[in-house]
């Protein structure tokens, strides 16, 4: 064990602490990929080039850094059968990043979202996870490893799995002329329904679903997988993502190089649109969109209880059909 080598009167005593990586883009392009011990995260060797500095420098390489994984995982793993992991470690300090000495890695990693009791995943993870060393405690390249450290007695962690990629709603496009409009890249949205025990692909959700932050990660999702996964899980996962809804989008979607288009909503009369949505029947117990409704369902308090835009969400709210 190489400890303590820094301590005076001994040889290898050194008047210096090892240098720490500042430079993120530098670091990592200057090492070379080795097998090594991640001593917090992973608790286990890992190939890469993004360890830490210090362990290049002199009398850390031979006992850090190793050609091979029997040397590494003889040395600090030998109870692991599992050695070495064939995951990348978890390390900022000698990442790329997107920009320059931003908190925020290339990388998606699940981390501890304690305002929920559970593991999230993307890189909306707060920005302090990201820095200082944190990140080896908070940062998990996968999702039962966050969950046994933090939160070993829930049952549905992580609670989402969707990855997430910057600027999603840029997309290269060849043999396109300047002039001509880019294609439209839909940026989709998925929320639960829970009286249809599915997902609705759509913009058309309660208001309250985007309040806020929380809302929004527990019930605003871009894929149906991620929807699915976290809201039918234990109740019908196949049902969910074989029965998806296709609900309305109340913006129209605006080619890329088009910025003057503004996004403008797909509803220019909103009392004619609310005429045409499908509505409940209760006396005749079935749902209809024949624009017969009584009037005080059109009114403020009441239309987002008793109008929709689908059939299936009418009969599955109130169990008709």
């Amino acid at each position: 064990f190489p400890w303590p080598i820094h301590f005076p009167g001994l040889p290898t005593h050194r008047p210096f602490e090892p240098f720490v990586a500042e430079d993120h883009w530098g670091t990592e392009a200057s090492h070379v990929a080795r097998f090594f011990p991640d001593l917090i995260n992973k608790l286990n060797c890992v190939y890469g080039n993004n360890y830490e500095n210090w362990m290049t420098t002199e009398g850390f390489e031979e006992h850090y850094l190793f050609v091979n994984s029997t040397e590494c995982c003889d040395l600090w793993y030998p109870s692991r059968s599992d050695c070495p992991d064939d995951q990348r470690a978890v390390n900022p300090e000698a990442e790329d990043e997107p920009w320059h000495s931003a908190p925020y890695s290339m990388q998606n990693y699940y981390f501890p979202d304690f305002s929920t009791n559970n593991c999230g995943f993307g890189w909306d993870y707060p920005a302090w996870m990201g820095v200082s060393g944190y990140e080896k405690h908070y940062l998990f390249r996968e999702g039962h490893e966050c969950c046994s450290k933090y939160f070993p007695t829930v049952s549905n962690c992580p609670y989402e799995h969707t990855l997430q990629n910057g600027y999603y709603w840029t997309s290269y496009r060849d043999n396109i002329f300047n002039l001509d409009d880019m294609p439209i890249a839909y940026n989709h949205t998925y929320y639960p329904d829970l009286h249809a025990s599915t997902c609705v692909n759509g913009t058309d959700y309660p208001a309250w679903m985007a309040t806020d932050v929380d809302f929004k990660r527990l019930y605003l999702f871009k894929t149906l997988d991620g929807c699915c996964k976290h809201w039918f899980t234990a109740w019908d996962l196949d049902g969910c993502k074989n029965n998806v809804i296709q609900g309305m989008y109340d913006v129209k979607p605006c080619p890329e190089n088009r910025p003057e288009c503004n996004h403008n909503t797909s509803i220019t009369d909103l009392m004619e649109h609310r005429k045409g949505m499908w509505y409940p029947d209760i006396d005749g117990h079935k749902c209809k969109n024949d624009g017969g409704m009584p009037a005080w369902m059109l009114d403020e308090g009441y239309t987002e209880w008793y109008l929709f835009n689908t059939r299936a969400q009418c009969c599955a709210s109130f169990g008709f059909c």
